[in-house]
Formats: C-alpha cells, sequence, structure tokens
C-alpha cells in the first residue's frame, strides 16, 4: 500500500487512518472550535482563544457579501442589513500568522485542521476561497485528484462541511491529476431519522481523494442527542468505541459535534442536561479515539481533557 507523509502528529495509511502518536510530540487535544467567531461582529478575540488553548480543529462558518464581494464570517450565507460581519482573510491570517510565531512554537503542532462550514453555495465564493488556499500553498495539505492520493501535510488541512453544493463546486474546479487543498466531509446530522443500528452503515465506502472526513451529531451516539440525554452506560460507550472504530479502518477522520454542558438554548440540539453530562462526553469521546469533539465552551473542555 502506498503510504503518504505523516499528518502533523499522526503515521496515517492511505486516506488518513489513525495509527500511533509519534512517541516524541503530544498528540493535540482532540477539541474542535465549534462556530469560532463572535456573532455580529469582526472581532476575532474568540478565534485567538482557540489558538491560545490549543484547539486542534477551528471551525469558520463562510457566506459571501456579493455588493462587496468578499467572503464574511458568520452563519449566514449573505449579509443582513444592519449586522457586521467580518471578511474572512481579514479574520483568519493576523491571528494564525501571529500564532505561528509564538516562541517557542507549539511542540503538539495544534491547530492541524480548519473547518469551513459553507452557509453558501455561491460559485464566486467558493472561487474566492479556492484562490485563498491556492495562494498560500505551503500552508495547506494538499494530495492529487486520482486515485491513489497520498496527503502531503503542512500546517493545516482544510475540512469543507455544510453545503454539499459548494462542496461539489470545489470538486469540479480542480481537474483530473489536479491538486487537492481543501478535502470535505459527509454530515450525518441531527435527527432521530438517520440513526443506523449497524455502525457499519455509516460509512460502507471507504475514504478517497477528496472525501477525507466524517462528521456526526452526538443524536448517532445517543438517540435524542444532548437534549434527551440519561445515564451513560456501557451499551452507549460500546456503540461509540465501534463506530469510531469502524471509520477509522474506512480511512476518515471523525468530528463529534456539538457537546455543551451550558450554552445554547435549554431545549436544543446541542446542549445536555448539566455540565457533568457533558464532560462525561467529551471524555468518553476522546477515550474512544475521536479526532474531534466539538464544544462552544472552549475554557471548559481544554481543562476537562487536560485532565
Amino acid at each position: 500500500m502506498t503510504r503518504p507523509r505523516a499528518w502533523p502528529w499522526l503515521v496515517l495509511v492511505l486516506f488518513g487512518t489513525v495509527a500511533e502518536a509519534e512517541p516524541d510530540r503530544p498528540r493535540p487535544l482532540p477539541i474542535s472550535a465549534h462556530n469560532c467567531y463572535s456573532e455580529e461582529s469582526a472581532s476575532n478575540a474568540r478565534l485567538v482563544e482557540a489558538l491560545r488553548l490549543g484547539i486542534d480543529n477551528i471551525e469558520i462558518d463562510l457566506g459571501w457579501d456579493e455588493t462587496e464581494r468578499r467572503l464574511i464570517v458568520g452563519h449566514d450565507a449573505k449579509p443582513r442589513a444592519g449586522i457586521v460581519y467580518a471578511d474572512f482573510a481579514s479574520y483568519f491570517v493576523p491571528a494564525i500568522e501571529a500564532h505561528w510565531r509564538q516562541s517557542p512554537p507549539r511542540r503538539d503542532g495544534a491547530p492541524t485542521v480548519l473547518t469551513i462550514d459553507w452557509k453558501t453555495s455561491h460559485p464566486d465564493a467558493v472561487a474566492a476561497f479556492q484562490a485563498f488556499l491556492d495562494a498560500r500553498p505551503d500552508w495547506f495539505s494538499s494530495a492529487p485528484k486520482g486515485e491513489p492520493s497520498p496527503l502531503t501535510a503542512r500546517r493545516l488541512t482544510v475540512c469543507f462541511t455544510g453545503s454539499d453544493e459548494a462542496k461539489d463546486r470545489y470538486d469540479a474546479s480542480i481537474p483530473a491529476g489536479g491538486t487537492y487543498r481543501a478535502f470535505r466531509d459527509a454530515v450525518f446530522g441531527a435527527g432521530g431519522s438517520g440513526y443506523q443500528a449497524d455502525v457499519a452503515a455509516y460509512a460502507p465506502k471507504r475514504a478517497t481523494a477528496y472525501h477525507r472526513f466524517l462528521t456526526f451529531h452526538w443524536s448517532h451516539v445517543e438517540r435524542g442527542g444532548p437534549m434527551l440525554a440519561g445515564a451513560w452506560t456501557e451499551a452507549d460507550a460500546a456503540r461509540l468505541e465501534a463506530l469510531v472504530k469502524h471509520i477509522h479502518e474506512q480511512g476518515y477522520r471523525v468530528r463529534m459535534y456539538c457537546l455543551n454542558g451550558k450554552l445554547g438554548p435549554a431545549v436544543g440540539p446541542y446542549r445536555f442536561p448539566n455540565p457533568a453530562a457533558a464532560a462525561l462526553r467529551w471524555k468518553a469521546a476522546a477515550r474512544a479515539g475521536a479526532d474531534w469533539v466539538a464544544s462552544d465552551e472552549y475554557e471548559e473542555i481544554v481543562r476537562v481533557l487536560k485532565e
């Protein structure tokens, strides 16, 4: 089997299956910074906080401002009147460059992944982000479009989530034999209708050159998700471990979202009944080998998983 270069902190097989962490380099905390921006603000303080804490996966939502021809940070596909939106490049580049200039640099290499949650599928938005990637080839992991497709690992690997149309537009823009500088996921979202009793049903096919990630709402671990979570059981733990193991065997990396203990509406898709219930699941996901567990509670999840 052809082997790619390692990710910054892992030895991988063809499409990214997790093996052993490098013995002299600590594994980054398996945490994803969910919605890593301040709503209705151009401030990048939330991103700076996530970088300072050593969070490994930074998730930023992107929309498109047709009038100003720019990528905007936020949950909206297009700008709403009276709302302030950060420009993506201005938001991200100064913060990540300042983080990389740290002395001494982080031994664990975090962050290693930038997750772009597409709120828009506008072709100009996808083209603008592609230009951003192509202008910085030394920043972003890459792989040829074709099979086999060994990954050349760099400081950041980009995962596209959100709009499937946006993911497809990027894929279509790369010619056969061309270079991917971003890769896509498939999302298993909230809602009991998608729950599969057999975890093998979630990833019947192996990862490909472009499709290297899977993203799961917690309701695919515990039916009903955080809001209806009861006692954590041995059966729950066994299901989570089997799910992660199967996904890794199929060559994907996996992110679980979004596990909060106190933030968000009490009746909503992300909040557990109390912080202790969320912390228990954070630990369980880490023990099971999930690549990332996403939360809005950055300080808390870092503290718990460092324990």
